[in-house]
C-alpha cells in the first residue's frame, strides 16, 4: 500500500477496507452485454506471461554484510495501525530488529498528520535511535521531523516511493527529510498491471482509470500504467477520474457505479490502491453488475486477495511485500549509521507481482514473495 498522506483522514480507508463481503462470481467482462472468455490467448500469451512473472525471480537484495552497531531503538511511526499495508513494513521492522537485540517500538499515527505528529513526538521522548516512518508523506509531519532532527535521531522511510527504483523526491527547502525511503518500483508496477490487463483482454480492454493525486507512490504507478494502455491501439482508455481518501467511504462507490451504467463497454478498471478498490468491489456488487467488469488494484492486502480467490469483481493485483520492506528499511539504516554506502537500488529490489486467481496459490494473507530471504538479510548483520 504508499500509500501516503498529503494527506489526510486514513481513517476513511479503513471503513473501505473493514467489511468482509459475499459478492456475485465475476467473470471477465465485456459491458452489459455479456462475459468473455479467459484472455491471455493467442500473441497475447507472451505479455500475459510476462505481466505476471515475479519480479524479481529470487532474491536479488544486499550481499554486502554490513554489521548492526548494538544497543538501537528504533520507532516504527505507521500511517494508520488498522490498516495492512501501514502494520506489516513496521511488523517486519520489528522482527527484524529483534534478529539482532535492537529494541522497536510501534506507534500509531492514527490516519491524520496532527496524530502523526504526535507519535514522532512520543518516539522522541522514548529515546529512539532512528524513527521509521511507515507511508507517511515528510511535508504533512514537519514539526515532529523537526524535533527528532534536533534530538539527533536518523529519520528513514518506507513505501513511500521517496529513492530509487524511484525519481528521487529531495526536500523542500528548509524541510526535515528521511535519509532514504524503501520502495517498489512503482513505474514498472504500473507497466505491470497495465500489460495484464491488455493481454486479459486480448487487446480489447475498455479501461475506466482511478487515481489519487494525494500520493507520490500512485502518482509513480501511474506514470506507468497509462502511457502502458494508451500503447493498445485496439483498447479504450479513460481520462484519469481522480478522487480523494475522503471519498472512498462515501461517493467513490456510488460514483463508479454512475460511470459504468453511463458507459456500459467499460469492462476493466484500474484503482490506484486496494482500499478505494475495495469500496468499488461492493457497489459494484451491490449494482448486481458484478459479471460486467473486473477490476485491478495495488498492494496485495488479504482482502482484496480474497476477493480474487473467490471471483468477486477484483481479478488482479499488483501486490508487494511489505515485510522485505521492513527487513530492508533495517538493512539500510544498519548501512546509514555505520557509515557505509546504502545498498542500490535504495528499494533493495523488493519483490512485487502481478497476482491473478491462476497464481494466487493457497495465500489468505497479504501477498509475501515466494521464497526465503529474511536469513539472507540476517547473516549480513551478525
Amino acid at each position: 500500500m504508499k500509500y501516503f498522506l498529503k494527506r489526510r483522514l486514513w481513517s476513511v480507508l479503513a471503513v473501505a477496507t473493514a467489511a468482509g463481503l459475499g459478492l456475485a462470481a465475476c467473470s471477465p467482462g465485456t459491458g452489459a452485454t455479456g462475459t468473455a472468455a479467459a484472455g491471455g490467448t493467442g500473441k497475447y500469451a507472451p505479455l500475459l506471461a510476462s505481466a505476471t512473472r515475479l519480479t524479481p525471480s529470487s532474491y536479488e537484495g544486499p550481499s554486502t554484510p554490513a554489521k548492526a552497531p548494538a544497543g538501537i531503538k528504533i520507532a516504527a511511526i505507521t500511517c494508520y495501525s488498522i490498516l495492512e499495508g501501514c502494520v506489516i513494513p513496521a511488523d517486519g521492522i520489528a522482527k527484524a530488529a529483534a534478529a539482532i537485540g535492537w529494541q522497536e517500538r510501534t506507534f500509531d499515527g492514527g490516519g491524520t498528520p496532527t496524530s502523526q505528529n504526535s507519535q514522532i513526538l512520543n518516539a522522541v521522548s522514548w529515546g529512539a535511535n532512528v524513527i521509521a516512518l511507515i507511508a507517511i508523506t515528510p511535508s504533512a509531519v514537519q514539526t515532529g521531523l523537526a524535533a527528532a532532527q534536533k534530538a539527533g535521531i536518523t529519520i528513514v522511510s518506507g513505501s513511500s516511493g521517496l529513492s530509487s527504483p524511484n525519481p528521487t523526491i529531495t526536500a523542500p527547502a528548509g524541510q526535515v527529510w528521511p535519509a532514504f525511503d524503501v520502495s517498489p518500483d512503482y513505474r514498472k508496477v504500473g507497466q505491470n498491471i497495465a500489460n495484464w490487463i491488455i493481454a486479459d483482454s486480448n487487446g480489447t480492454a475498455n479501461v475506466a482509470v482511478y487515481g489519487d493525486q494525494e500520493f507520490d507512490s500512485i502518482n509513480g504507478q501511474e506514470a506507468g500504467l497509462v502511457p502502458t494502455l494508451k500503447s493498445c491501439t485496439t483498447c479504450t482508455v479513460s481520462p484519469v477520474m481522480y478522487f480523494t481518501a475522503t471519498q472512498i467511504a462515501s461517493s467513490l462507490g456510488p460514483e463508479t457505479v454512475s460511470y459504468l451504467r453511463t458507459h456500459p463497454n467499460v469492462n476493466y478498471i484500474y484503482s490506484g490502491y486496494d482500499p478505494p478498490a475495495a469500496a468499488q468491489v461492493q457497489a459494484i456488487a451491490n449494482a448486481g453488475m458484478a459479471h460486467n467488469v473486473k477490476i485491478a488494484s495495488v498492494l496485495g492486502n488479504s482482502q482484496n486477495l480474497q476477493y480474487i480467490r473467490n471471483g468477486e469483481v477484483q481479478a488482479a493485483d499488483a501486490a508487494y511485500d511489505n515485510t522485505y520492506m521492513g527487513f530492508a528499511i533495517v538493512d539500510q539504516t544498519i548501512r546509514l549509521l555505520d557509515k557505509q554506502p546504502l545498498a542500490q537500488p535504495v528499494g533493495e529490489n523488493l519483490p512485487f507481482q502481478v497476482v491473478t486467481k491462476s497464481n494466487l496459490g493457497t495465500n489468505l494473507t497479504s501477498w509475501t514473495a515466494p521464497f526465503a530471504y529474511q536469513d539472507q538479510f540476517i547473516k549480513l548483520w551478525k
